[in-house]
């Protein structure tokens, strides 16, 4: 089964925040760097529970670590992989997933 993917607005935003971070120092890398995340989640869609379930914040909700310094927060469903949060190093993704 092919799964497709998909990014919920929080997550694009998510991206590209990082990308203008990035672009401030190194614009080519912030592109490199965000193709890079992308091709992380695409992968997903082969490997859909490589990720870390963690059912105390949400009841579908995984985790996808990158490089120590990315962590992309998904769901997956019988279709596609819902991308719903990237979140990069020092962002405290339990307590904003956690929601209080």
């Amino acid at each position: 089964m092919t799964r497709e993917i998909a990014y919920s607005r929080q997550a694009r935003a998510d991206l590209e925040e990082m990308f203008w971070f990035i672009a401030g120092d190194n614009p080519k890398r912030a592109g490199t760097y965000i193709a890079e995340i992308e091709k992380s989640c695409e992968r997903l869609c082969e490997t859909p529970m490589i990720g870390v379930a963690r059912p105390d914040l949400g009841p579908d909700l995984r985790i996808l670590i990158l490089w120590r310094r990315v962590v992309v927060a998904y769901e997956v469903t019988p279709d596609r992989i819902d991308v719903l949060r990237v979140f990069s190093a020092g962002q405290d993704y339990e307590e904003i997933m956690g929601g209080d």
